[in-house]
């Protein structure tokens, strides 16, 4: 009996031993893991102190110039009056470019309206184009994209241009793509000579009115300095400007390799006047059949790439645009109180022709 309540004793008192031995292996590993749970929320602390004292303000700082050219989306505050036209009109642009392709039949070999890339016809008039003209359209798709703003339709254009002589030029480079050469807008603007003489996108921030033609042409004139290569523009007064050679003259270069093509045009020239006027955009091909030049649209959001007969191109680029050399002011001004007038008085605008850019070899 001695024995067996002694045994009873020890057994007890080893088990309570273990229970406690337990409890405190268990209090142990708690506090062990709280330990790691405290050293990784540290080390997560100071990664984050780092990266918001040390890096961003290292980015923000590289990437300044692309931050201010698009630091205001609402594009329609700078352009109230074609806002205005689409909520009184009710315009559907989507079934005007509709309509407008399926108007024309290019079986006839005449084309007396506009044909526009959403109809599978007009892809096939690439086929049947001037074979060396429409190499064109092949080369814009080394880098021809939609304008980043609604006022940048002439830079937009002039990226597409140098961006498809890559090969002939050395293209600009925007840090954004290093280690690549790339004419992205942001680069175009900053180009020193054009912050000098016709933008500064650092001091401005917003370039509210589109260029002229001759302002473009200084733009690109400008990004091809020392490289062989030159922008000629061409002001088109249909006083002095006969059509035939003026699409004769738009022909040749097209149909020269080592030449583009951009215009300056007014929509309503074409057939578009009621979704904005004043644009630029690269000419792609020239179809002799059709007797029609493929327009490709720097404003993406609005249309497809388009045949446009010859007749009226040249109507659209033998417009007048009432402000078509300016001196860009310090001040934004307000679309939404001031207008149109007052504002262009205050650019200093003064009239001219619209037109054609012919960019060629300088010698």
């Amino acid at each position: 009996m001695c024995v067996t309540e002694t045994s009873s004793l020890v057994h007890e008192s080893c088990s309570s031993n273990g229970i406690q031995r337990e409890n405190n292996s268990i209090s142990g590993g708690f506090f062990r893991n709280l330990s790691r749970v405290a050293a990784f929320l540290f080390f997560l602390v100071c990664t984050v102190v780092v990266v918001v004292v040390v890096v961003l303000p290292t980015v923000s700082g590289r990437r300044s110039a692309i931050l201010i050219m698009s630091d205001n989306h609402n594009e329609t505050w700078y352009h109230s009056w074609e806002m205005h036209l689409l909520q009184t009109s009710k315009l559907d642009v989507l079934g005007h470019v509709q309509q407008h392709a399926l108007t024309s039949n290019p079986d006839e070999r005449k084309l007396n309206d506009l044909l526009y890339f959403n109809h599978s016809a007009a892809y096939q008039e690439l086929k049947t184009s001037v074979k060396s003209s429409a190499q064109d359209f092949y080369h814009y798709q080394e880098g021809w994209e939609a304008q980043v703003t609604q006022s940048y339709c002439a830079v937009a254009t002039s990226a597409a241009a140098l961006n498809s002589l890559r090969g002939k030029i050395d293209l600009p480079q925007d840090e954004i793509y290093i280690p690549y050469p790339w004419a992205t807008q942001n680069a175009l603007l900053l180009n020193e000579q054009v912050k000098q003489h016709i933008f500064n996108v650092q001091k401005t921030k917003r370039l509210y009115v589109g260029l002229g033609l001759s302002m473009a042409a200084s733009l690109l004139n400008y990004n091809l300095n020392g490289q062989g290569y030159m922008a000629e523009a061409h002001s088109v007064d249909p006083t002095t400007f006969e059509k035939d050679e003026t699409i004769k003259m738009i022909k040749k270069a097209l149909l020269d390799d080592k030449m583009r093509v951009v215009i300056n045009y007014d929509r309503g020239g074409i057939g578009q006047g009621p979704y904005g006027h004043g644009h630029f955009s690269p000419l792609g091909a020239y179809n002799e059949e059709l007797d029609a030049f493929l327009v490709m649209d720097v404003a993406k959001y609005k249309y497809p790439p388009v045949w446009v007969p010859s007749a009226k191109v040249f109507n659209a680029i033998s417009t007048l645009d009432t402000c078509a050399n300016f001196t860009y002011t310090d001040r934004l001004p307000d679309f939404k109180t001031e207008s149109f007038l007052s504002i262009e008085k205050e650019l200093g605008c003064q009239e001219a022709h619209r037109g054609f850019i012919i960019i060629k070899p300088d010698s």
